[in-house]
């Protein structure tokens, strides 16, 4: 089964998805204001997608041509960060990962971009916070 990567971020008020990838015979690019909303919109696009590149005539794998795939979505970090605000606050997340909250501000607006490093301490923050969340009772 072939895997085809889609990056998600998070642009202003909507998630977005893009994917390049000559499996598929070129790009297309989904936003939903919602996460399960765009996951959907992008299945339905490559659907498409994939139907107008057969009726153009060009050339597919089998695998592509039959359905033969499955989408990974790739949240960076400006969509995990909008997607956890609400269960967490960056001032949480800046106090647990020792990043500023100002810093994690730019990651979450997709003003920069964190290096390899930082986008481990955030995850790594984020478990530390849900792993203290499960011993409450």
């Amino acid at each position: 089964m072939k895997r085809i990567k889609v990056l998600v971020d998070w642009c202003g008020k909507n998630y977005s998805a893009y994917i390049y990838d000559k499996q598929i015979g070129g790009a297309i690019l989904t936003t939903n204001k919602t996460f399960v909303g765009l996951q959907k919109d992008t299945l339905e696009n490559v659907r498409f997608h994939i139907e107008g590149c057969l009726k153009d005539g060009d050339q597919l794998s089998e695998d592509i041509r039959n359905g033969n795939y499955t989408l990974v979505f790739e949240k960076r970090i400006s969509a995990l960060l909008h997607e956890v605000q609400q269960y967490t606050t960056l001032s949480a997340l800046s106090r647990v990962t020792g990043i500023r909250q100002s810093q994690l501000s730019h990651y979450a607006n997709a003003v920069s971009q964190p290096r390899p490093t930082q986008r481990i301490r955030i995850i790594e923050g984020l478990h530390k916070i849900g792993e203290y969340c499960m011993t409450i009772v």
